[in-house]
């Protein structure tokens, strides 16, 4: 099955590419012919692939600089966010260059934020690893860090370049965080469109799969028997997102 692409709207319209095994082959496209850097931001935990979007990158004619924070929302801190300014400063990001997150809701969130706070902006390509981030926290612009005070209460809205959506991440994704990235997808069926409801009631056990039947279909928001929507389930509307 080849990949499929789903334009989110807006003022800055962006193309949310979703398939398996993209990464290398759609990435540098994403990314855009304007940036001569590109600074990737990773979660710790995803040396291995961080490493394979940076070959892509060096390949396609970009310098890349790369750095790894810490997984989950350890990564949405004030303290990491002022490192990788320190960091964006020294790779010498301009506001033509891009900023690629790898990671799940937390480092997308972070990363967006970092680039939406850099140069008063700067692009951003999300690369989400989980089914929350490939959902909703990932596409929808919504960017932010944690304080003492609670969660995202720090952030902007800053609409990426693009979202590339590589399902071949999520078959290491434990059960229970396939299962909440799927509520936030059953949400919309709930919001938007029925459709999915039924999909996921069809064989409630088979879509917490990640190689289940429909899981592809549920992520991209559509059924087996029409073109994706125009927008992603729950993503491009952040709904979901504090």
């Amino acid at each position: 099955m080849s990949e499929t692409r789903i334009v989110v709207g807006g003022d800055q319209p962006y193309e949310v590419v979703v398939g398996t095994g993209i990464l290398e082959s759609e990435l540098p496209g994403l990314v855009g012919k304007k940036a001569e850097t590109v600074a990737v931001i990773y979660d710790e935990r995803l040396t291995a692939r961080a490493e394979r979007a940076q070959r892509a990158l060096t390949d396609a004619g970009y310098r890349v600089e790369a750095t790894s924070v810490p997984s989950g929302e350890h990564a949405k801190d004030v303290t990491v966010l002022a490192r990788l300014w320190s960091w964006l400063a020294e790779s010498r990001v301009t506001r033509s260059d891009c900023v690629v997150g790898i990671g799940g809701g937390a480092v997308t969130d972070l990363a967006g934020f970092a680039a939406a706070s850099w140069l008063r902006g700067v692009p951003v390509v999300q690369v989400p690893t989980t089914v929350l981030g490939m959902v909703d926290a990932a596409v929808g612009g919504k960017t932010a860090i944690d304080i003492p005070e609670g969660k995202n209460l720090v952030g902007a809205f800053h609409p990426p370049a693009g979202v590339l959506a590589d399902m071949d991440t999520l078959a290491a994704l434990p059960r229970a965080d396939y299962a909440a990235g799927l509520a936030e997808a059953i949400k919309t069926g709930f919001i938007a469109d029925g459709e999915i409801l039924r999909l996921v009631a069809e064989d409630p056990q088979d879509a917490v799969n990640p190689q289940g039947k429909y899981a592809r279909e549920i992520i991209e928001g559509r059924s087996p028997s029409r073109p994706a929507w125009s927008r992603p389930t729950c993503a491009s509307r952040g709904c979901g997102k504090s």
